[in-house]
């Protein structure tokens, strides 16, 4: 059965078994994050009418507004600070810039995921005034990075086709990192998310030519944003395999 207010008192006391039996543990205090087999699913809708997911190009000044996409994995447990892990799905958008401040050019952007994104999630219950933001009555404050891969297709200046090559990509994964506090009990509002990060340089944008450099002059550097609402879908039980 989904994690609802009316299973609150026996997930509670489970918290309270474990945490207690972590502090009655010979030496010292317990570990910052647990270190445990437990693996409890979650599933958040990435993204939607009010706050689409959105990627701020710093040096273009322009915005990319991608379709709902999807983040879903499993959390560690309940007590104190736990692991977190989850696979981050976020389909192709079509982005408009203005390059040189007076071309305008077209592509199809991609996320690719490098892996699964990680990090921590520390929980919270009812009993903290911090989960009154989420409205319900367990959250967890969330610190995790997803690494992903930006690749460019489809690229058009002035609507003339520019040929960047199958493979045309950053040369490293960027790292977005996310930290926030999220529902993980439902029903649930949705939570924005906001993240800056660094666009590493283009390679592989071989065409008729290598236009790598360009587009890392164009797109690469510092300053940009992700900004995104997090929808809790599901939860435990109630998420299907």
């Amino acid at each position: 059965m989904t994690l609802t207010r009316f299973s609150l008192p026996l997930v509670l006391a489970a918290a309270a078994f474990s945490l207690g039996a972590a502090e009655a543990a010979p030496g010292g205090n317990a570990p910052v994050v647990q270190a445990q087999a437990t693996q409890i699913p979650f599933g958040f809708t990435l993204g939607d009418a009010r706050q689409p997911t959105t990627s701020h190009v710093a040096k273009l000044g322009s915005d990319i507004a991608f379709p709902p996409g999807t983040f879903d994995g499993f959390l560690g447990g309940l007590t104190n600070t736990v692991p977190l892990t989850g696979k981050l799905a976020i389909p192709p958008a079509n982005g408009y810039f203005v390059a040189f401040r007076f071309m305008a050019t077209t592509g199809r952007v991609e996320i690719v995921p490098d892996g699964d994104a990680a990090g921590t999630a520390t929980v919270h219950t009812g009993k903290d005034k911090d989960c009154k933001a989420t409205q319900t009555n367990i959250c967890a404050d969330t610190d995790v990075t997803a690494k992903v891969f930006i690749k460019l297709s489809d690229v058009k200046v002035d609507g003339r086709a520019l040929d960047v090559g199958a493979d045309c990509r950053t040369a490293q994964p960027a790292a977005v990192t996310i930290k926030a506090l999220v529902p993980i009990s439902l029903p649930a509002p949705p939570v924005k998310v906001t993240s800056t990060f660094t666009t590493p340089p283009f390679a592989g944008c071989v065409g008729h030519e290598d236009l790598s450099r360009l587009l890392t002059g164009l797109v690469s550097g510092p300053g940009n944003t992700f900004v995104s609402n997090l929808q809790l879908r599901c939860f435990s039980s109630g998420c299907k395999s």
